[in-house]
């Protein structure tokens, strides 16, 4: 790990979030909030953001690998603390949580990445080669 001695936003969000889960009316306020997200205002943050200025739009844009990369590890770690729970408690919430996702939202958004793959599939391919050599040193190696 680094040992760096400065350090990034999200290590600094993380030291605060320790604190706030020890507190049972935060967790008591996470639920309640968790519990009330609006997804219908999800589309309007975005116009938002992207609409307005074309320095926001090409600021988030360049921001994306880093996103990316730490939507990449929060996920992955997230895979694995979930796997820590037995599979059958796994599936029934799995199931009932399934329930309550937007599909024809999800169907369209599958439709619009499928068009933007489309568009975007020559750098996809050439960055999913790179990933294969990559595994393939890996495999090598061990």
């Amino acid at each position: 790990m680094d040992n760096r001695q400065d350090t990034g936003m999200l290590e600094n969000q993380t030291k605060v979030a320790e604190e706030l889960l020890a507190s049972t009316s935060f967790k008591d306020s996470l639920r309640l909030f968790l519990k009330n997200i609006d997804p219908e205002s999800g589309p309007a943050l975005v116009r938002t953001l992207m609409g307005k200025d074309v320095e926001v739009p090409m600021a988030v844009m360049s921001a994306m690998p880093l996103i990316a990369n730490c939507l990449i590890k929060i996920a992955m770690e997230l895979v694995m603390q979930v796997r820590k729970y037995p599979a059958p408690l796994l599936t029934g919430m799995t199931e009932s949580l399934l329930q309550d996702v937007d599909r024809e939202t999800l169907v369209r958004l599958i439709r619009e990445i499928r068009e933007l793959g489309k568009d975007m599939a020559p750098v996809f391919r050439a960055f999913s080669e790179s990933l294969e050599e990559q595994s393939s040193k890996e495999k090598e190696i061990t």
